[in-house]
């Protein structure tokens, strides 16, 4: 079963004799987090209420022999966690001996379908030292169940200390840029087959020059359905072949700034150089 999907249950109560049944009930409580409707047909004389809506708890006729057959359309809730455990019973009027009661109920449970999310993570810019750079991160949730916004972040980047961390957005959830630990984290959801996309500035610091500046982000999220973030991935660079690849990039070196004079200082040095070689020249002379 899906969060935010359906869930059909078939509940059939049957009376194999020797007494009639008349006035037996049927009732089924459903989970809290489902939204039911339901329908009844009889067989073999049995009779029921024909439909009805949210939890069965139906007088019904069962002669020997005969049965009643509901089939209950239920929406799940999109935020249900763990397991769906639906119980259904059939209860004897009063005054008639049931031989077998051990089959009198039945329970069905499901397990909820989490999701997985995979990240990407790309970078653009001209990565020269002052300059600002822009993460791009798209999460995409490709299980058969939705990511809800759990306890904790869903996803969490903490960029290198070569970087000066500006802001982030997200196209939904929330993103919050915390500059002073250069960390960005994302909290919100993604149903089943959906993106969001997270976007990071910063700006690139005299400490990266001539370096290489890696980076990943870390997710977490609900593979079991249980409405917790037990399961963890990094990003994945995708220009890059294979999985798990960080994003890099170079950053171009500082050059060295050499002094340069000006044409009169040049003058200045030219003369104080010919000074000194006329000096020079002297001193071997009068040797």
């Amino acid at each position: 079963a899906t969060p935010g999907g359906s869930v059909t249950y078939t509940i059939t109560a049957s009376n194999a004799g020797p007494s009639n049944a008349t006035g037996a009930t049927v009732a089924d409580t459903f989970p809290a987090a489902l939204t039911c409707t339901w329908t009844c047909v009889g067989a073999g004389g049995g009779t029921c209420t024909a439909s009805g809506s949210g939890n069965i708890n139906n007088t019904v006729n069962l002669p020997s022999g005969g049965s009643v057959t509901y089939t209950a359309s239920c929406a799940i809730s999109a935020s249900a966690t763990g397991t769906l455990s639906n119980t259904a019973t059939v209860t004897a009027p009063g005054g008639v001996t049931d031989p077998t009661p051990g089959n009198n109920s039945a329970t069905d449970t499901d397990t909820l379908v989490g999701s997985n999310v995979t990240g990407t993570k790309t970078v653009s810019g001209t990565y020269v030292v002052g300059n600002a750079i822009t993460y791009t991160i798209t999460l995409t949730n490709s299980g058969a169940g939705p990511q809800a916004d759990n306890p904790g972040a869903e996803m969490t980047d903490v960029l290198p200390a070569t970087l000066a961390l500006q802001s982030a957005t997200a196209t939904s959830g929330t993103a919050l840029a915390t500059p002073g630990t250069n960390t960005v984290t994302w909290n919100g959801s993604i149903p089943a087959a959906g993106t969001v996309t997270i976007t990071i500035a910063a700006v690139i610091l005299p400490s990266a020059s001539g370096i290489a500046v890696s980076n990943q982000a870390t997710i977490a999220f609900d593979a079991d359905g249980n409405g917790s973030n037990e399961s963890a991935a990094r990003t994945n660079n995708p220009a890059v072949v294979g999985s798990n690849n960080p994003t890099t990039f170079q950053v171009a070196a500082v050059p060295v700034q050499v002094p340069s004079l000006s044409d009169s200082g040049l003058l200045m040095l030219g003369l104080v150089l010919l000074l000194l070689g006329t000096a020079a020249c002297v001193r071997r002379w009068q040797d």
